[in-house]
């Protein structure tokens, strides 16, 4: 290794949160998987103690990574470079029948699957609905997210309401999205319909 790495305690613990979130668990998660307190994690991460080799090679596992991705220099600056290509978006696609809900497919490279993000314009929020592994081709993918919109954006407000907090912006939010709900039922919902306080505003190309 080299002298950036060689064992400086914080700089191994900050490679191990990387590689944590890279993979998307808890602190909690990886704890629970390794059979140990979740302490000794932030131990690690925050570079306080040094794992074990036994703990290395468990952790390893735990990522599906070799033992030389956590420990070696030149492996490390391979999974980086993973790390920083690791998703491409494919199409963003505007949900039919919604006022300003979009669907994003996206190619996650790294672990060999499609994700699907659903989100609303004024929410600010994304909310990973799905992923699916590369089993099938792209095209049926596209279909079975589309034939199955109406359920998958419920869903996604359902959650929305649900994590939207009391505070001025997020109140206001709810207030934009119930108004557009109650548009779309009285069929007011067309391509390039954008909302704007309590009115709908239509545009029939991108000049308008």
């Amino acid at each position: 290794m080299n002298d950036k790495y060689k064992f400086d305690l914080k700089s191994f613990g900050m490679r191990l949160k990387e590689m944590r979130e890279f993979h998307e668990m808890t602190q909690a998660e990886v704890a629970e998987t390794l059979d140990i307190s979740e302490k000794s994690i932030q131990n690690w991460e925050n570079g306080i103690k040094l794992p074990t080799i036994d703990n290395i090679v468990n952790i390893a596992a735990c990522y599906g990574m070799s033992v030389g991705e956590i420990l070696e220099d030149e492996s490390y600056r391979i999974f980086l470079k993973k790390r920083t290509s690791r998703k491409r978006s494919i199409e963003i696609i505007e949900v039919p029948g919604k006022i300003e809900v979009f669907f994003e497919i996206a190619e996650d490279r790294y672990f060999d699957r499609y994700e699907v993000w659903v989100w609303d314009e004024i929410a600010k929020y994304k909310y990973m609905y799905m992923s699916v592994q590369k089993l099938i081709c792209f095209d049926e993918i596209k279909y079975m997210i589309i034939n199955q919109a109406n359920e998958i954006v419920e869903e996604y407000r359902k959650w929305l309401f649900e994590v939207l907090t009391d505070n001025e912006e997020d109140t206001m939010i709810r207030k934009q999205i119930e108004y557009k709900i109650k548009c779309e039922k009285a069929g007011m919902a067309s391509p390039g319909a954008l909302c704007a306080g309590t009115r709908i505003w239509y545009f029939e190309n991108e000049d308008d």
